[in-house]
């Protein structure tokens, strides 16, 4: 070893050494600070729980002194004896501010309950001229109560009590109140009513029967703030409507294009719940049909839930059953490691990436973002991350066989159509094959159904899409576990 190599050698041991002294002069550094200033710590700490740094501010502070001149002195290291010193002087200052406090929640009461109602209005953000001005009087209650001056300690409370009771109206007003009130002004400054004068009357109205109630009673803010919200709902209202009639007015917007674009949501509404919706006779009909379809699902949803209640149940009471046996159920753990992989996948994607549902033992996945273009079967770029996706939804289950199945709507002939699912099968096969060296040929089978097994109605454009999609069964092999 040369010279060189040695000095490189000492210096880096140097360097450990250091840090290992000064990790360890910093390690006795903290336990001497938490030795001596544990008993001090602990009257900080009920000082705290007491508000004393509210109720007892003179103390407090004194006490605040003390505390920190005992750190700054442990930082450069001065005598022991010195710091305890201070920290007795801290100890003894934060016992007779819990003491003041005592003596000041029965003195203050009223001005201590206004305040805490202020807070809680969160007056300082809302209402902070008046909150700060409060404070200062109750602090100088508070000061003069630990000097032992009681009379002034209550005159200057009254007056603290009296501004915090106005600083929480002003943050209760401006906390539901504001906000609507510079919602109607913008609506005026945007000639609203000229539009919608009723709707924007209707907030206004709303918002001075909350202003009154507020005014009336503001520890009953239920009802000013419910008013409050509707005013606001009714001034965007009016500004909507304002925004979607000002065309019509000025005639950009024929009415005809009017009264069809405002059977668009009802339409799409239709289509979600595979319906069609006609309006050769007004929307009366199809508004009826769409409620009746809506109650049948509730019923259903409720017979559903009903019947999932009973199976838990059910289940509860067998689990209980093979405990009392002393045995474990193979297929009901099975079962239970099924739907945790299902969950698994479910979490994997986005509602509008892919659908996943259960068919017995087998997993589909319904990748509905990926779309093919029409009359191709070509995979195209922005459909890759969806399918990456699906690669490691498979995954979840090594020991299985995946079926591509390619699907089409009723439009086109069916030859036609048969063979495009068949070919958009093959292609999304292709993609997997290609991407995951773990899946082998054999595992995986490209079936086309062309348009004979529909999901949604052909009638409507939404159901057409839906049937045009891509279905992938995870089908369990024989015996896997």
């Amino acid at each position: 070893m040369n010279i060189l190599s040695i000095h490189r050698s000492l210096v880096a041991v140097v360097a450990v050494l250091s840090v290992i002294t000064v990790t360890a002069v910093a390690q006795d550094q903290q336990y001497l600070r938490d030795t001596l200033f544990a008993q001090t710590d602990e009257a900080l700490k009920a000082a705290n729980e007491a508000r004393a740094n509210v109720l007892a501010p003179k103390n407090y502070a004194d006490a605040a002194r003390y505390y920190r001149s005992a750190e700054a002195k442990l930082e450069r290291g001065r005598s022991i004896e010195s710091i305890k010193k201070d920290l007795s002087n801290a100890a003894e200052s934060l016992r007779k501010a819990v003491e003041s406090t005592r003596l000041a929640g029965v003195t203050l009461t009223a001005a201590i309950q206004a305040r805490d109602d202020a807070e809680a209005a969160s007056a300082e953000t809302f209402a902070e001229a008046q909150w700060r001005e409060a404070e200062e009087k109750f602090a100088g209650a508070a000061g003069r109560l630990e000097d032992g001056n009681m009379r002034s300690a209550r005159s200057r409370a009254t007056e603290a009590e009296a501004l915090y009771r106005a600083a929480e109206l002003t943050a209760i007003k401006a906390n539901y109140l504001d906000g609507t009130r510079r919602l109607i002004g913008q609506a005026k400054e945007d000639r609203v009513e000229r539009y919608a004068p009723r709707t924007l009357a209707k907030a206004e109205t709303l918002l001075a029967r909350a202003e009154k109630a507020l005014s009336e009673n503001r520890y009953d803010t239920d009802e000013p703030r419910s008013l409050a919200r509707q005013a606001q709902y009714e001034a965007k209202h009016a500004m909507y409507l304002a925004a979607t009639l000002r065309p019509v007015r000025e005639r950009d917007v024929s009415f005809e294009d009017f009264a069809l674009a405002s059977e668009t949501p009802l339409q799409q509404v239709a289509s979600s719940l595979d319906m069609l919706a006609e309006f050769d006779e007004g929307s009366d009909r199809p508004t009826k049909a769409i409620i009746a379809r809506i109650e049948a699902l509730q019923e259903d949803a409720y017979e559903l839930s009903e019947r999932r209640g009973q199976i838990l149940e059910l289940e509860g009471e067998l689990r209980k059953l093979e405990a009392q046996l002393g045995t474990q159920s193979a297929r009901l753990a099975a079962q239970e490691e099924q739907r945790r992989r299902f969950r698994q996948i479910e979490g994997m994607f986005d509602r509008g990436e892919a659908q996943v549902f259960t068919q017995g033992q087998n997993i589909l996945i319904r990748p509905v973002a990926l779309v093919f273009s029409s009359g191709s079967a070509q995979i195209e770029t922005q459909y890759f991350a969806v399918l990456r996706k699906v690669q490691d939804a498979v995954r979840v289950f090594p020991e299985s066989r995946v079926i591509v199945e390619g699907h089409t709507d009723s439009f086109g002939g069916d030859e036609i159509n048969l063979k495009l699912s068949q070919d958009r099968a093959e292609s999304v096969r292709a993609y997997l094959l290609a991407n995951m060296r773990d899946l082998q040929p054999a595992d995986v089978d490209a079936v086309g159904f062309g348009e004979s097994r529909p999901v949604a109605n052909n009638e409507t454009v939404d159901g057409r899409a839906k049937n045009r999609r891509i279905d992938l069964v995870i089908r369990p092999k024989e015996g896997a576990n």
